[in-house]
């Protein structure tokens, strides 16, 4: 029994002294391996790489042409000239036939063009496409397209020799209808000079020209009767002639001479 246990001892010894020899030489060598020195490696010399060759600009062109996100580029520059819009003429001015000052303020009888519908305006009102921005007895000012056109009342006068339309506006009452209405065929309302200063009134014979009697029995006023063209003042049967002027026209009536 000793000697099996003396013969194990021996065992354990060499196997620890074999181990340590193995240890000894493992780390030997990873001190080698770890303080071994390389020798320095030398680069190779190096050269410049070659320059691509910039491509010519017409090589773009049809890039620049076949765009597949925008149709429409292309290098062909559209200068579209400037357009310019042609000038209005502007259209005849008004006619008037007649100005009448009352307290409200000045009117006037006018109509688009001569032989057209009249009506009673003032200024702020609209005849046609302009406006009356002015007006007084002897001038008016038109807007149109914000150009002011002045002119004066005789200017504007209807000389064609035709006869208004029936005026637009409130009529008068029933009584006082016959002194207010225009005869057709009458001549309009006058200019102020011409009323101050009217020719010698001739003297003709016969009541051909005279209507009958304004408003009650026994007035002296007649009216004039359809289609009377004789000039103002004119003189029959004792009776003259005398056109007023009024916002709804022309008052033609005959009254007793002095």
């Amino acid at each position: 029994m000793i000697l099996l246990n003396l013969l194990l001892v021996a065992a354990i010894g060499a196997s620890l002294w074999e181990g340590r020899i193995r240890w000894n030489e493992a780390q030997a060598q990873r001190r080698s391996v770890l303080e071994a020195k390389l020798p320095r490696a030398v680069a190779p010399p190096t050269a410049p790489a070659t320059r691509p060759e910039a491509p010519p600009a017409a090589k773009y062109v049809e890039v620049a042409t076949n765009d597949l996100f925008s149709k429409d580029r292309n290098p062909t520059v559209v200068i579209e000239a400037p357009k310019l819009e042609k000038a209005r003429d502007m259209p005849a001015l008004p006619v008037i036939y007649g100005v009448l000052g009352l307290p409200s303020g000045v009117k006037a009888l006018m109509a688009e063009r001569a032989g057209a519908n009249s009506k009673s305006v003032h200024a702020g009102d609209s005849i046609g496409e302009f406006k009356i921005a002015e007006l007084d007895s002897q001038s008016v000012t038109f807007l149109w397209e914000d150009k002011e056109i002045h002119k004066q009342i005789e200017d504007l006068m209807d000389k064609s020799g035709r006869s208004a339309g029936p005026a637009s506006g409130p009529q008068p009452n029933a009584a006082a209808a016959p002194m207010n209405t225009m005869q057709p065929g009458m001549p309009q309302m006058q200019q102020p000079q011409q009323q101050n200063n009217p020719p010698p009134p001739p003297n003709l014979s016969g009541s051909a020209s005279i209507g009958g009697e304004i408003g009650a029995p026994g007035h002296s006023e007649r009216a004039c009767r359809q289609g009377d063209n004789s000039p103002p003042g004119t003189v029959v049967d004792g009776y003259k002639k005398v056109l007023v002027s009024t916002p709804f026209g022309t008052n033609c009536r005959w009254t007793p001479a002095q």
